[in-house]
């Protein structure tokens, strides 16, 4: 029984924890940001990415796209709460005709307008930099 107990009250926590809100609004981020969120965004470096749709739910699945120039690979993508942690879900990209494409979706929390950030790591093959995206976008209910 008590190890019931003991595993019910940390699952507990671990929900709590899960979905706790940083005290980042996620405005100071945005205002420093390439792209408007939840818009097709072309970065510096020629890297175009944009969501399968404008307006995303949790628990939903959607599909993040990605264009590429030729001399240019993904190396690490992940998705980060902004708003609320929720800990990385990692990303797997996988050419799809000439375009990239990673399907995913993200949890349910009790703030009702998510901000996230893809962080999409890339490298220029003919320049060997390498680059940190940050693509931000809002799932709502």
């Amino acid at each position: 029984m008590h190890i019931y107990r003991l595993s019910l009250f940390t699952a507990l926590i671990f929900i709590l924890t899960a979905c706790d809100f940083s005290q980042n609004s996620g405005d100071k981020l945005l205002k420093n940001a390439e792209c408007e969120p939840n818009l097709s965004c072309t970065f510096s470096n020629g890297v175009k990415v944009w969501l399968s749709e404008k307006s995303l739910s949790p628990e939903t699945p959607f599909t993040i796209f990605s264009d590429l120039p030729a001399n240019i690979q993904i190396e690490d993508a992940k998705l980060k709460g902004i708003t609320m942690y929720m800990g990385y879900i990692p990303q797997l990209f996988k050419k799809n005709n000439n375009v990239w494409q990673s399907n995913t979706m993200v949890g349910i929390c009790s703030e009702q307008n998510m901000l996230w950030n893809l962080e999409l790591v890339v490298t220029n093959n003919a320049t060997a930099q390498v680059d940190t995206l940050n693509y931000y976008f809002y799932v709502t209910y």
